[in-house]
């Protein structure tokens, strides 16, 4: 009796993890199902080949070609590759966009420390290291909103293709659209075009945003409770902030704090970091800061943030930049995060007004906060002012 194929064991169990979790995939999200279990197959062709210790010259055939997923956010591209990545046997490694960075610069500092000017070195061994020991890397969150970071990631791209190691990535941008930055978005371009050179692109395109429907999340994801338990406050009243327990900090708890190289003035940082908007986007506060922070301080209050709806010359786009890269982290990293202004701070309208002082990802940014309540004057209960029963949390 035949047995199934490796490609139909691998697409019959993220059907199966769908069916868990509660929904069906839809049109794309099979589609994207398909060609990773395609992907799958290959790859264990090529590890089996691989161990039967064959001469170089019989593994030199072409490998496996990556795949690239993007779409809207919340479509479920994480969703089908972390399936994917489960069902997959053999050597695998995934790495969030942020974790990859986050190590990458941690190595590139300790370089710089003990040997001035062997950040080259310091990234290719990063780099060797991710990619070391293994058949397939899937790498979610793929973005690129930065010159220093778009030339890392030609530097993985490139040692990923020396070792013919096939990739799986996930974005909410088509290749085309990566470093949107008109300032340096031509110096990306080749990268571009080794992207679309040795990976197949698969749009995940569905109309329904599973972010803001947890029933079709993935059961076996993390469910990130602490974001969740956080706040919009508006306008930020005392009656509205002690019902969570926050309190403004005295002027006798402000300090300065240097995660990296940049300082950062902050009114507090004891059980919670409360920071002003505008010192914590308006400076130069880099991903890799935020995500230092956010490993010591699980939460976050952010006051005076402004209305993402409305033009501010005081606002520039580079603030709402790092905005989104901090909200990023904090998701990531699942920091209960609180946000209090004087409204109406909404992001959905904010991300379909289409300014250009805003990210070009504020979509995204929009359903990560859509997890968090509101809580918009009036009285009567945790998410109106009154009595923040069974979320609370300490303030300051």
């Amino acid at each position: 009796m035949n047995s199934a194929s490796p490609q139909a064991v691998l697409l019959a169990g993220i059907e199966a993890d769908a069916a868990s979790a509660g929904f069906t995939l839809e049109a794309s999200q099979a589609a994207a199902a398909r060609r990773l279990s395609e992907l799958g197959a290959a790859v264990g062709r090529s590890g089996e080949a691989a161990s039967r210790r064959f001469p170089a010259r019989f593994l030199r055939r072409k490998p496996p070609r990556s795949v690239y997923l993007h779409g809207p956010v919340g479509r479920g591209k994480s969703w089908v590759m972390d399936s994917f990545y489960r069902q997959i046997p053999g050597r695998k490694r995934r790495v969030h966009f942020h974790d990859f960075f986050r190590g990458l610069h941690s190595g590139v500092h300790l370089a710089a420390a003990s040997a001035p000017g062997a950040d080259g070195t310091a990234i290719q061994r990063a780099v060797d290291s991710l990619l070391s020991d293994i058949d397939v890397l899937c790498f979610d969150e793929f973005h690129v909103h930065d010159v220093g970071d778009g030339m890392f990631i030609a530097r993985l791209l490139r040692s990923a293709a020396e070792r013919r190691l096939p990739l799986v990535v996930t974005s909410n941008y088509p290749p085309d659209q990566l470093l949107p930055n008109p300032l340096w978005h031509e110096h990306f371009i080749p990268t571009i075009e080794v992207i679309k050179e040795m990976m197949d692109i698969v749009e995940i395109n569905g109309s329904t945003d599973f972010r803001r429907h947890p029933a079709g999340q993935d059961a076996g994801a993390a469910p990130k409770e602490g974001f969740r338990r956080g706040r919009v406050i508006i306008p930020g009243t005392p009656r509205q902030l002690g019902a969570f327990g926050l309190f403004p900090p005295p002027p006798s708890e402000q300090r300065t704090l240097k995660p990296t190289t940049q300082p950062l003035r902050v009114k507090a940082a004891g059980d919670v970091l409360w920071a002003d908007f505008a010192e914590l986007c308006g400076g130069l506060m880099s991903t890799a800061d935020y995500l230092l922070l956010a490993a010591e301080y699980p939460v976050w209050v952010v006051d005076g943030v402004p209305d993402p709806s409305r033009e501010s010359p005081a606002v520039s786009a580079a603030a709402w930049q790092r905005f989104s890269n901090a909200v990023d982290v904090l998701y990531d990293e699942d920091v209960t995060l609180f946000l209090i202004g004087r409204g109406p701070l909404d992001w959905d309208a904010a991300a379909s007004s289409g300014r250009n002082t805003l990210p070009v990802d504020m979509a995204r940014i929009a359903s990560r906060l859509s997890l968090l309540g509101r809580v918009d004057g009036g009285t009567g209960n945790p998410d109106d002012g009154g009595t923040a029963g069974s979320e609370e949390t300490r303030g300051s």
